[in-house]
């Protein structure tokens, strides 16, 4: 095979160095390595895909919040259950690693971030006023405290358990595996025909002593939308996020014709799914992240792949041109349409953020109303907050000004931004020790990614992950934390941990044979 210029040009030690090893070491020999790898596995391979009924009544003091005594959740509960029995796994595994002196020992540069994250996410569940909630999850999320906290365990697991080049491409291809399913099943739900509203697909996801309602079943999701098996449009766009820019980077940077071709394809399939969500904040998402790639490349030799680059930034520039245009249109006929419909209204003074409701209330599908409805109670969380996922019991849905928002009579449990879905439910604390995590992170991983050369598996993989779980991200801005999708980023998030330690060693060493990671 004819090597490219960039190959040529680097030296052959520094090449060396910067291609991910095997662990050769003890570690390696001794690590039950099936144990380690398979709550991983579950966790990112089979969590998304599952989609079974629970029926949960509603304790008395919370049939406020909700129109029927029960809950039907067909794509929450048992995600969440399975989570934390994969975190429980991991803590398992690490015990018993652990007692054997087998337990990798890595300098982990993000500890005192993650304990205040941890200990915030702890107190704000322990002196919440819905101990319930805080602890479980709220109705259709059941994102509390025992969710919280796996996540973490799932990001050290990957970080700490992850030993070779092998184990990582195994996560990564059950992952894109399980996208695979989730793609197919959206895809039939773009030209009309969802599995789960036939026949087959509703046995399938009722267990045996609800079989009989499985006629009158019916999910009252938009035709020709891909919620697929995350429950929503936007969490599909937020795994589609997290995933499409690693297939592209893997795209460009593969050196093999055939892995070339398959991550085309995947590409291709994800920003298909993508485009049938109709969520424009995963398009924005994926902009970000190409802009970042920008940014490392312009380091390297990989700018021979300008003219692709300024054509992709400038397809990306024209996109979002038109997705704020679009946006400012619709405000513009809305805020017309209830002028005339308000006309006669007499309304006391307003504040600016009661004017700015008022005119761009339903600006980005009613996010602007729900943030800035939001950002009013968080002088209230700057310490602690109220609880995990307590965000439904305390958000004004009897706001004279939802008459505002684009679903007034809809019930509002989720701010549609992450951060401030942290601010709220964990407190400003716990939310700066999560940006802290990110940032440091972020900018430890551009500079390594500057210093390396750009040529290798290691290389592809490091800025890949880095890339998805950046999009996911810029993607939380307009989409929440959710169990359908944050697992799949915090073990991302955990690899490219991974990934870090093993590019930071092969460059300070000469030795890359005795690395590990």
């Amino acid at each position: 095979m004819k090597k490219n210029k960039l190959a040529r040009n680097a030296s052959p030690k520094r090449d060396a160095l910067t291609t991910f090893q095997p662990l050769s070491g003890k570690v390696n020999q001794q690590l039950p390595n099936a144990f380690a790898v398979l709550p991983l596995l579950i966790a990112i391979g089979i969590v998304p895909l599952i989609v079974l009924l629970k029926v949960i009544p509603i304790p008395p003091d919370y049939q406020q919040f909700w129109i029927t005594e029960y809950v039907f959740d067909f794509f929450s509960y048992y995600k969440a259950q399975m989570i934390i029995f994969c975190a429980g796994f991991i803590l398992v595994n690490a015990l018993i690693i652990n007692h054997l002196g087998q337990l990798p020992r890595r300098q982990f540069r993000l500890k005192i971030p993650l304990i205040i994250y941890a200990i915030m996410i702890v107190l704000s569940a322990l002196f919440s006023a819905h101990h319930t909630i805080a602890f479980s999850g709220f109705f259709e999320r059941y994102e509390g405290m025992w969710v919280l906290l796996s996540y973490l365990v799932l990001m050290l697991g990957a970080y700490l358990f992850i030993s070779t080049l092998k184990q990582l491409w195994l996560i990564v291809g059950v992952w894109l595996a399980a996208l695979c399913i989730i793609s197919i099943i959206g895809l039939f739900q773009f030209i009309g025909v969802d599995i789960f509203q036939t026949t087959a697909g509703r046995f399938l996801i009722l267990p045996s002593q609800y079989q009989s309602i499985a006629n009158s079943l019916d999910f009252n999701f938009p035709k020709y939308w891909i919620y697929a098996t995350l429950y929503n449009p936007n969490n599909v766009a937020s795994m589609m996020a997290l995933a499409l820019p690693m297939t592209a980077v893997c795209f460009f940077l593969s050196q093999s014709k055939i892995r070339r071709i398959g991550f085309g394809v995947l590409t291709g399939l994800f920003a298909l799914v993508l485009a049938g969500t109709h969520a424009r904040g995963g398009w924005i998402a994926v902009i970000c992240a190409a802009l970042l790639l920008f940014g490392v490349f312009m380091r390297h030799d990989l700018l021979r792949y300008w003219k692709w680059l300024s054509a992709l930034s400038l397809v990306a520039v024209i996109a979002f041109a038109v997705l704020i245009f679009w946006g400012v249109q619709r405000v513009n006929t809305v805020t017309l349409d209830q002028h005339h419909a308000d006309y006669s209204i007499q309304v006391a003074p307003e504040h600016l953020s009661e004017r700015l409701i008022r005119h761009y209330g339903t600006l980005g599908s009613g996010r602007l109303y729900i943030w800035i409805r939001s950002l009013q109670m968080a002088r209230e969380t700057v310490l602690l907050g109220r609880g995990p996922d307590t965000f439904a019991l305390y958000f004004p849905n009897q706001d004279s000004y939802k008459r505002f928002f684009n679903q007034p009579e809809a019930f509002v449990d989720k701010p549609h931004n992450l951060y401030i879905q942290t601010w709220l439910n964990l407190g400003g604390l716990a939310t700066c020790a999560f940006l802290a995590m990110i940032i440091l992170h972020a900018v430890r991983t551009f500079q390594l990614l500057t210093k390396a050369q750009p040529s290798g598996e290691f290389y592809m993989l490091s800025s890949g992950l880095y890339a998805g779980w950046f999009a996911y991200l810029v993607a939380a801005m307009f989409y929440d934390s959710v169990v359908s999708v944050a697992p799949a980023f915090w073990i991302i998030f955990g690899l490219s941990l991974a990934v870090n330690h093993q590019l930071d060693s092969a460059i300070k060493s000469e030795n890359p044979a005795a690395l590990s990671i």
